[in-house]
C-alpha cells in the first residue's frame, strides 16, 4: 500500500480530507495491535468521533478500490 495506493494524489487528498490517519506497525504497537483485535496485516480501521469502529478494510488494495472500500463502510 505505502510503495503504490498511498503514493496516489487522488488517495492522499481523500484520506486527508475525509480522516485522522493513524499508523501503527505490528511489533512496536502490539498493544494497538490487541486493542483493535488486528489479525491481519495491511487492516485499515475506520472509526467514529468517539472512537467506536465503523468498519474495516483488510489487504492491499488498488488506489481506486481502496476509496470504493472505504466509501462503501458507510457516512463517516
Amino acid at each position: 500500500m505505502e510503495t503504490v495506493t498511498f503514493l496516489q494524489e487522488n488517495v492522499q487528498d481523500y484520506i486527508n480530507n475525509n480522516f485522522v490517519a493513524v499508523k501503527y506497525n505490528s511489533g512496536p504497537d502490539a498493544e494497538q495491535f490487541r486493542r483493535f483485535d488486528v489479525r491481519m496485516t495491511p487492516s485499515y480501521i475506520v472509526l467514529d468521533a468517539e472512537g467506536n469502529e465503523i468498519g474495516r478494510v483488510i489487504g492491499y488494495q488498488a488506489p481506486n478500490e481502496f476509496i470504493s472500500q472505504i466509501n462503501g463502510l458507510g457516512k463517516f
